[in-house]
């Protein structure tokens, strides 16, 4: 057994063990870096679907490890690098294919969190993509939608430690997406901490929570949703709570809420209340999130939540399975997108990209998650044209860049935008090097099978070649690849020296040798 396997197995329940030497087919893995707790998921696939075979948590309330400057203080860094550390050693001993990992609203907040991101990248030996609410909501009810009723349009809220997320949805297909600056962990430091637990001061935090939530209340109550269900681990622990003491028997409703906040008045102490079927870990910050669950109560007109099942490392598992299976919910993104602006090239972007990236992956070490990056990056390339064609590339590149797409991770977006931008112009050693420093050396290549990709479709197009096999043929080599005419004619050769005699003089000197024999 490999030393980092054997170390990993050594600090795992033999249980766990024992199932993770035995398991069979892919494996997938979602973290979640909440600002509460930290999560580990870990599933195998079976007929499509993820199963959780493991999985780790840890209460860290990062949302509390931000100064007044919003920069991480180095001791919540230290306590969550080593978490990581943890989840590092788990995926180790199960080592999954796909791994995604996310960081939410403490994340989004911080000031200068590059450092600790690299940290933790180091850490996991995965990137963490920081999500933007969106995304984040998005997430959440792809992990919570598999458990809604079919045919119901229904309302999901997730009240994480840093923001609360608010969904309307039917059928999987998330309609109305929100998120709101206000967690338990947040609330609880601006509003509790510190300071004895009196009806004023809980009515105080509702009233702040109810103005957090005005501006989304009137998009949310025009969606007409039929059915509410909450998630995550605040509205399991008000559930929990209230079946123990008696207050609830189905779903929560206001009354049962008005019941527990009499019970959670009379505790007085924020940071010790002691509850039936509360964790000892969840109290200091279970008060707050009492509040923000009456708030919405009041701002949305609930009358019962129901608890749900999944959240959003359920939703990230979801995702990575699809991915699996391809079924990319970011392929549905850039054709959602590309529908909106002027398409060159068509159903000939697929063949012409397939065609080059065959004969480089291999000699390139490219993934074919990479090839589909490529691929996605030629379709999008002229949207910009709708702006203006001149310089279009930077406009298509902004567009990219900004444009909210579901399932892609911030890194990956903005490698779509920068190999876009550079498929045209001049290719110079610091652009080379800033796509390498920023990307890595794969990046280059992929914008040089961008450029000529671009190249080789406005070659098939003035030759009248568009459904008919492509006049040229490409072989590479690790840093070379060479072009050639498929059908020797006059004006095959004209074209390729037309289109590609200029890149193949601005690569003479780069990392690639591009030849042409013309």
């Amino acid at each position: 057994m490999p030393k980092a396997l054997a170390q990993a197995a050594l600090r795992t329940p033999k249980k766990v063990v024992k199932r993770a030497s035995r398991h069979r087919g892919p494996v997938i893995a979602a973290i979640d870096l909440g600002s509460n707790s930290f999560h580990l998921a870990i599933a195998t696939i079976e007929n499509g679907e993820p199963v959780l075979v493991d999985k780790l948590r840890e209460m860290l309330r990062f949302g509390s490890g931000l100064d007044r400057t919003r920069h991480i203080r180095p001791m919540a860094a230290k306590a969550a690098l080593a978490c990581l550390k943890r989840f590092a050693q788990r995926l180790a001993l199960w080592q999954p294919g796909l791994v995604r990992a996310v960081g939410t609203n403490t994340l989004r907040q911080a000031v200068g969190a590059e450092g600790f991101l690299r940290k933790a990248e180091a850490r996991l030996g995965v990137p963490v993509e920081v999500v933007s609410g969106v995304e984040e909501a998005r997430l959440i009810y792809r992990g919570v939608s598999p458990g809604i009723a079919p045919g119901t349009r229904a309302l999901v809220v997730d009240i994480g430690g840093g923001s609360t997320e608010l969904i309307v949805g039917i059928d999987g297909h998330a309609e109305v997406l929100e998120s709101v600056t206000l967690g338990c962990v947040t609330l609880t430091d601006q509003l509790f901490a510190g300071h004895l637990l009196t009806a004023a001061r809980f009515d105080q935090a509702v009233a702040f929570a109810r103005d957090r939530l005005m501006p989304v209340r009137d998009r949310l109550v025009a969606a007409h949703w039929q059915h509410a269900a909450g998630s995550s681990g605040t509205v399991r622990a008000v559930d929990a709570v209230s079946r123990e003491l008696g207050l609830a028997s189905g779903g929560l409703t206001a009354a049962v809420l008005a019941g527990l906040k009499d019970r959670v008045l009379a505790e007085r102490h924020v940071d010790r209340l002691v509850l039936p079927g509360l964790a000892t870990e969840r109290a200091p910050v279970f008060a707050a999130g009492l509040a923000v669950l009456m708030a919405l109560f009041e701002v949305l007109g609930i009358t019962t939540l129901e608890v749900a099942k999944g959240a959003l490392r359920e939703g990230i598992l979801r995702d990575l399975a699809d991915r699996l299976s391809g079924s990319d919910v970011r392929s549905e993104a850039i054709m959602r997108l590309a529908a909106r602006w002027p398409d060159p090239y068509g159903a000939r972007v697929s063949g012409c990209v397939a065609a080059l990236f065959e004969a480089t992956a291999g000699p390139w070490g490219l993934s074919s998650e990479e090839g589909r990056l490529l691929e996605w990056a030629v379709q999008l390339h002229a949207c910009g044209m709708a702006v203006n064609e001149q310089r279009y590339e930077h406009h298509s590149a902004y567009i990219v860049s900004h444009a909210e797409l579901a399932g892609f991770a911030p890194r990956e977006q903005a490698l779509l935008a920068a190999l876009i931008v550079r498929h045209r112009g001049r290719w110079t050693q610091p652009a080379v090097n800033a796509l390498r420093k920023s990307f890595g050396e794969s990046a280059v290549r992929l914008a040089v099978l961008a450029r000529l990709a671009i190249a080789l479709l406005r070659l098939e197009g003035s030759l009248g070649a568009g459904r008919q096999r492509v006049p040229w043929r490409v072989e590479a080599r690790a840093h070379a690849l060479e072009i050639s005419a498929a059908r020797p004619s006059g004006a095959v050769r004209a074209a390729l020296v037309r289109e590609l005699g200029p890149e193949c003089a601005d690569m003479q000197k780069g990392p690639i040798h591009l030849a042409l024999r013309a």
